[in-house]
């Protein structure tokens, strides 16, 4: 190792970058986001939407903080039950998606989460415009050992851990994949 494939950078270069995470979902994101953040001139506008069961459920909220506060970046936040302290979106994720309608103009969409949101999310993405080239799930919740040795992440001839874990919707389709 280390196995796997990673974000196709150069691809999502020029683009609008629509990036939305489910709970521990945004750990495979932040790195890409901070990475777009760092090259800001060489990306168009940012979104992020974020959400998890709960607000004490959220992860890097220093950071989502700081993300918000750059220059074409938006980043939404919600929760699926809010507290009296939370003033923000209460809602699942795919369904404050469908309300925000965000549309591609020129963009790519990124997602990875809990896998009834990834295949909910996906699925929104397609109907707001995106192509399925330019869709992008990580399947890290796939791997097992995440060497390539126990063979429990495949989705047809792929290996989650060796081929994966990023994949493109149009590589999905191609696989036996439930989501």
């Amino acid at each position: 190792g280390p196995y796997g494939n990673g974000f196709p950078l150069g691809q999502m270069e020029g683009k609008e970058l629509l990036f939305v995470g489910g709970g521990i979902g945004l750990a495979p994101l932040r790195s890409l986001i901070n990475n777009v953040l760092d090259k800001r001139d060489s990306y168009g506008k940012v979104e992020v939407l974020y959400g998890a069961r709960t607000p004490q459920d959220l992860c890097f909220k220093d950071e989502l903080e700081e993300w918000s506060q750059k220059e074409g970046v938006e980043v939404r936040l919600t929760v699926d039950k809010g507290n009296g302290d939370w003033k923000r979106k209460v809602g699942l994720v795919p369904d404050v998606l469908k309300e925000l309608g965000p549309r591609p103009r020129n963009g790519v969409a990124i997602t990875c989460g809990p896998p009834i949101m990834v295949k909910l999310v996906l699925q929104e993405f397609e109907k707001m415009g995106y192509s399925g080239e330019r869709i992008y799930a990580t399947l890290e919740m796939k791997m097992k050992c995440g060497v390539g040795t126990c063979g429990r992440c495949n989705i047809g001839e792929k290996y989650v851990c060796k081929d994966g874990p990023v994949f493109s919707l149009a590589q999905l389709r191609d696989l036996p994949w439930d989501g």
